[in-house]
């Protein structure tokens, strides 16, 4: 499936929909949450990271005509399969549709996690493949010859397994409609409340956050250096041995 079908379909209604419904869950986000750096896989052409209070921002797109369009500090043209980063180097990793159009999610997932720092956040942003947009409509969606399919969110929860916390997630976009009248799509607008009340793992697409684990907690920074200079006697016994006394 090539990255640029998706660009396509968010110029669409029924994209357009989608991407306001993402930009708002990513906004309501972004205002919760600290760091220095940020990285976004995937569609740069969308400014999920518009409102995050990361000082540095990056986007990785294998796609050269999406990267012109992309308004972030650094526009690396790769592969998110292989990540050109250093483990741990963001405290924010988004992936914007990058496991819709993957060839290989697991191993993006786990690049993604690499790249995240120690108790950062991962955020998912995908279709939802028990959605009447794809279950009924794919081929209208992204063309007959397509040859990804979204993940599920028990997909994502199994693959990462302990490494990462989720913690927030929502479904969105209920209407089973494509259309490109602004009417049609107005009449459906009644499903997104029922929707998210009655059947909200049948959306279109959904929102998933978590939290990356750390195993054992690890100084860093001034206080890991000051620890460091302490000397050996740091981890001396407090009494040395053959010299305990008992106190009565």
């Amino acid at each position: 499936m090539a990255r640029s079908t998706l660009a396509q379909f968010f110029d669409t209604s029924a994209g357009a929909q989608l991407h306001r419904w993402e930009a708002a869950q990513m906004d309501a986000l972004m205002s919760t949450l600290s760091g220095d750096s940020a990285l976004q896989i995937g569609a740069p052409y969308a400014k999920c990271l518009r409102s995050a209070p990361h000082a540095f921002k990056a986007v990785v797109s294998a796609d050269a005509a999406e990267l012109a369009l992309s308004h972030y500090d650094v526009n690396l043209l790769g592969d998110a399969h292989a990540l050109p980063f250093p483990e741990g180097t963001f405290d924010l990793v988004v992936l914007m549709h990058a496991l819709d159009l993957c060839e290989n999610p697991a191993l993006v997932l786990n690049e993604a996690m690499r790249v995240l720092a120690p108790m950062g956040r991962l955020v998912i942003l995908s279709f939802n493949p028990w959605g009447p947009w794809w279950y009924r409509r794919k081929e209208v969606l992204l063309g007959k010859d397509c040859p990804i399919h979204p993940v599920s969110v028990p997909w994502v929860k199994s693959t990462l397994g302990a490494d990462c916390v989720i913690d927030r997630g929502r479904f969105g976009i209920y209407s089973p409609s494509l259309s490109e009248n602004p009417n049609t799509l107005a009449r459906w607008r009644w499903v997104e409340k029922a929707g998210d009340r009655w059947w909200p793992a049948l959306a279109n697409a959904y929102m998933l956050s978590g939290i990356k684990k750390v195993d054992k907690m690890t100084l860093v920074g001034k206080i890991a250096r000051k620890y460091q200079a302490m000397g050996k006697w740091v981890n001396a016994p407090a009494v040395a041995e053959g010299a305990h006394r008992e106190v009565t």
